[in-house]
């Protein structure tokens, strides 16, 4: 029973983990700030800009391993029915996985198989980068917003979080499907570091009234 709430816990902390990799990974891949920029000419031609990314990459693919434990610390706790959030959550890591890759090909091309940079340079970067976004914000949403809405009701269900949260649930849920937007994704970012902190609060709670219950 200890190790189940051990267990438990850390991965409460691993939703908070994925936020904060998943932000700074996010913040520290570079690109250009309009995609009309005749920057995206030599771009990755730049050391600076291509390590950036690299290392972005790998900190959003981390946050999303992170998401991984934290989902199933999350579904561990509902009675029954947790298979059907399981399923989203995957389908989300693997959509926004194949996104950061995607978006990371060529500078990450470039850095560890020493690859020659497209002649198209300009195009090839625009062009992956909008398939990387539209991944993520489009496909990736949707699947964050079906798990938000299977978690909110089963989590309203069994107990798991207040009420007040699971509402919020299904508004943050309706954002990811209606909308393949950046500022709806955030929300689902918030949502979760949300959940975390309410789950991390709660666990401590259990601890330590299990303390005292022992020490009687």
């Amino acid at each position: 029973m200890g190790a189940g709430l051990e267990s438990k816990r850390v991965g409460a902390w691993m939703g908070i983990a994925f936020v904060v990799l998943f932000v700074v990974g996010f913040l520290v891949f570079p690109t250009p700030q309009d995609t009309n920029d005749a920057k995206w000419d030599t771009w990755w031609t730049d050391s600076g800009h291509r390590v950036g990314a690299v290392i972005g990459a790998y900190l959003m693919v981390f946050g999303l391993l992170a998401f991984v434990w934290f989902m199933w610390s999350l579904c561990a706790r509902f009675r029954d029915g947790a298979g059907m959030a399981i399923t989203f959550g995957s389908l989300f890591v693997g959509i926004v996985l194949v996104s950061v890759l995607i978006r990371a090909a060529i500078p990450g091309g470039k850095q560890f198989g020493d690859q020659e940079l497209p002649q198209q340079l300009r195009d090839w970067s625009m062009q992956l980068s909008n398939i990387g976004f539209g991944l993520m914000l489009v496909a990736g949403a949707m699947a964050a917003g079906a798990f938000t809405a299977v978690v909110s009701y089963l989590s309203r269900r069994d107990a798991i979080l207040p009420n007040w949260l699971t509402i919020v649930g299904y508004v943050v849920a309706v954002l990811q499907i209606a909308s393949g937007t950046f500022f709806p994704f955030v929300v689902f970012v918030l949502w979760v570091l949300v959940v975390s902190i309410v789950l991390v609060k709660r666990g401590s709670r259990v601890e330590t009234s299990a303390a005292v219950a022992s020490s009687v």
